[in-house]
């Protein structure tokens, strides 16, 4: 909420905001399925939530915008089907880069991440058809103009 009264503050009546923010459920999908995954993301929401970022506080974005004095003007979401050995590389990846600040915060050993990491892995080795990315939630905001209308 501070964030988005932050940013409100800094645009210019009639300015537009355009956020596009993960969503914790469902975790990422592939065929077949791939329990890893499911680990994977809920370790980054936990990880999220231990450095402060509020709990379904991606869920709760309209409401927060519009306290912030924001219009919601659509709400769509998207996500992204792709090569697995691409699309698991990526989430390998990132896993692997927050594997520094999940163990400082206690939240998994290096031991844990690093398995997953190669889990995640050796699955774009082979064996799925398809995989995607986390799904999106899609905001477009506008801050009113200096009459208090959209304009």
């Amino acid at each position: 909420m501070h964030t988005l009264r932050q940013i409100a503050s800094l645009l210019r009546p009639g300015g537009w905001i355009i956020a596009q923010e993960p969503l914790g459920s469902p975790a990422p999908r592939s065929f077949p399925h791939l329990p890893a995954l499911d680990r994977y993301w809920e370790l980054m929401f936990r990880l999220g939530e231990g450095l402060g970022a509020a709990a379904q506080g991606v869920e709760q974005l309209p409401g927060s915008a519009a306290a912030a004095g924001l219009q919601v003007v659509r709400m769509d979401g998207s996500f992204l089907v792709g090569d697995p050995g691409q699309v698991f590389a990526l989430h390998a990846g990132a896993l692997a880069a927050a594997r520094e600040r999940a163990t400082a915060a206690g939240l998994v050993t290096g031991e844990e991440i690093d398995g997953l990491v190669s889990e995640l892995r050796a699955a774009g080795n082979g064996g799925y058809q398809w995989v995607t990315g986390p799904f999106f939630f899609e905001l477009t905001l506008r801050k009113p103009g200096s009459n208090g209308e959209a304009g």
